[in-house]
């Protein structure tokens, strides 16, 4: 059992008090709370601890999912699936469709809200509480909140922000939508404020990649203003993130080789990797998990199962890898002469199956049983704070006129990761290209690198639409939605997809669910949904 886990199932047990089955409806409880559960450190950790369990609940895990992945193209529907995800996979999202509730994680934002309304009571009792490890504390909550809200504005857009915790009597209960842009704004100001509250590294491997440190704080932060647009801002912490020495990615070695070329007295290069190497990257990655690479994950284990499973485990899944659409990404050419991209066969699918959660072995079939199902699942990694910052100094480029030296470093941090990929030449955007680099075509090259490398990670639908809606939705921005439209919907779906995603920019979030409107009449539907 890990050591992570112990502490997340004894704040779960605290926090328990706090939360109720919808947010809306917490029953006031803070006579009990300050009177019996807020005396010492140990507690307050507890509960703090509590609100990353609430980051696993079975709920939570199937929309990081659902949400980021089943609105785009890599992932399909089996005959075993339900009627919700099917709406969803068509394109026909109705307020209904048990995917739109948002409760659950209103839950974790009011437990956050709980400890930073109520640790300084244990602080007042418990004389050896010391006012870093409360800041620290209160760190991790605003971090965890903030992770919680940056889901919920980009699938929903317009929420109700709640900073206050629910547990006196006098609060109200119906609370309107706040604007996005608003709630992005508030989200780096908290973020800000407590930047310098967190350290570097816990005491166990466990604690430092599953609980929030200064990095996955600048991570989460770098992240939010990329969707902001805010680019310097998101190059400066992605740059203190990579060169902190904290991570490196996973490595996998290659061999160069010459061969005859189909040219007559040429020869080609073409790389071939070491096998070893890639069940080694598939194992420390997603199997065993906390690699060197890993910035923030949660930490599943025997005695906490990864609920998402469920979903993708034989017999009958009800998600699978849409394999039709992995030759896009994927394809087997002809120049590649045998070279090929490690992370396709047996590390993202295999056999249909989306291998990359499921699987306990590259090169075997051999997947996850009853009592195995604790794969980490990871927020952030390395490969994803390279990726950030190369998407943000395309974007620089892009809008001071194409400037070179911003578009070189920007490729030659995706040549890092086609590097370790051993990515082949047939899906190089710029290959044998000479002279200046365009940056709308290094733009699109950086956003199809990010599908290779984070399938199935519950970014791809995010991602689309953050490039989707820069510049106001411009032509050219917009047809990213417009392309994945092809991909993503079955054939007799696609128009009808495209018409709504081009008609109307409310129809890329999810509406809300109709009990939210039932029970708070200061809600007003998502527009293209109506009321």
């Amino acid at each position: 059992m890990k050591v992570m886990n112990k502490i997340f199932l004894m704040g779960l047990a605290v926090l328990s008090l706090v939360s109720c089955n919808e947010w809306l409806n917490l029953e006031p409880e803070d006579g009990v709370i300050r009177d019996r559960f807020w005396k010492t450190k140990e507690e307050t950790q507890s509960a703090v601890m509590g609100c990353y369990t609430s980051l696993m609940e079975v709920d939570m895990m199937r929309r990081y999912f659902v949400w980021g992945e089943m609105r785009a193209e890599m992932v399909g529907v089996s005959a075993n699936a339900d009627e919700y995800l099917i709406a969803i996979k068509n394109g026909e999202i109705t307020s209904d469709n048990e995917y739109t509730r948002w409760a659950v994680f209103y839950r974790t934002i009011n437990q956050c809200n709980t400890v930073l309304e109520l640790a300084t009571l244990a602080k007042e009792r418990d004389l050896s509480f010391s006012d870093a490890l409360l800041k620290q504390f209160e760190a991790e909550v605003t971090c965890i909140r903030s992770l919680a809200y940056f889901y919920l504005i980009r699938t929903f857009r317009d929420v109700p922000y709640i900073t206050q915790a629910s547990i006196y009597d006098d609060q109200p209960f119906m609370i309107p939508k706040t604007d996005q842009e608003a709630i992005v704004d508030s989200l780096i100001v908290s973020l800000r404020a407590v930047e310098n509250n967190l350290p570097a590294s816990y005491n166990d491997v466990a604690s430092t990649k599953g609980r929030f440190t200064v990095y996955s704080l600048k991570t989460l932060l770098a992240d939010i203003y990329l969707w902001k647009g805010d680019y310097d801002n998101c190059i400066d912490l992605c740059t203190q993130v990579i060169g902190s020495g904290k991570y490196s990615l996973v490595p996998v070695g290659r061999e160069e080789v010459l061969i005859e070329s189909m040219t007559p007295g040429v020869s080609d290069t073409v790389y071939y990797p070491n096998t070893g190497d890639i069940a080694s990257l598939f194992s420390k990655l997603y199997v065993t998990g906390n690699s060197i690479e890993s910035i923030l994950e949660l930490q599943f284990g025997t005695d906490k199962e990864n609920g998402l499973l469920s979903l993708l485990l034989p017999s009958l899944p009800p998600l699978q890898a849409k394999m039709d659409n992995f030759t896009e990404y994927f394809p087997s050419s002809a120049i590649d002469r045998g070279w090929f991209d490690i992370r396709a066969e047996g590390v993202s699918y295999k056999q249909g199956y989306v291998w990359k959660w499921i699987g306990l072995s590259r090169d075997e079939f051999t997947f996850r049983q009853s009592g195995q199902r604790y794969a980490n699942w990871i927020f952030y990694r390395l490969a994803d704070v390279i990726l950030m910052k190369a998407e943000a100094l395309t974007q620089k480029a892009i809008a001071t006129g194409n400037k070179q030296e911003q578009l070189a470093e920007a490729k030659d941090l995706l040549q890092q990761i086609r590097t370790r990929a051993n990515a082949p030449e047939s899906t190089d955007l710029l290959y044998k290209q000479t002279g200046a680099i365009d940056g709308k075509t290094l733009e699109e090259f950086i956003l199809n690198e990010r599908v290779r490398e984070f399938t199935f990670e519950g970014k791809r639908w995010f991602d689309v639409l953050r490039h989707a809606r820069r510049d106001n939705y411009s032509e050219r921005n917009l047809n990213y939605l417009l392309r994945l439209a092809i991909l993503a919907a079955a054939p007799e779906k696609v128009n009808s997809l495209q018409s709504k995603w081009q008609g109307s920019h409310g129809s890329h979030y999810l509406p809300i669910y109709f009990e939210e409107l039932q029970t708070n009449k200061n809600l007003i539907q998502n527009e293209f949904y109506g009321q």
